[in-house]
């Protein structure tokens, strides 16, 4: 069985085009040099800068509402080691337990 990349690369080769393809390597690099629109029309820095702001703000609120009602601390080592973290006997021996 022959190789499907091979067959529709020789397939692609035997296709006849309806244009030549000359100067299109030139058109492809013009467009590209042309650069892309500006969406944000000379304005990037504030929007980077509001979109930072906002996601801040965002992780504030949700680091506030998550820390309401919480009555235990957690310790950093006990995050780390997982649910079974308060069986080590280095958070026992610290008092984390």
């Amino acid at each position: 069985m022959k190789d499907p990349v091979d067959f529709g690369l020789a397939r692609l080769r035997r296709a006849k085009s309806d244009r030549s393809l000359n100067g299109m390597e030139d058109a492809v690099f013009i467009r590209i040099n042309e650069g892309a629109p500006d969406f944000f029309r000379g304005h990037a820095l504030q929007v980077q800068l509001a979109v930072s702001c906002g996601a801040l703000l965002i992780g504030l609120a949700i680091a506030q509402a998550m820390g309401h009602g919480r009555v235990q601390q957690i310790r950093s080592e006990t995050v780390v080691l997982s649910d079974d973290s308060l069986l080590a006997p280095s958070v026992s021996i610290e008092g984390g337990a």
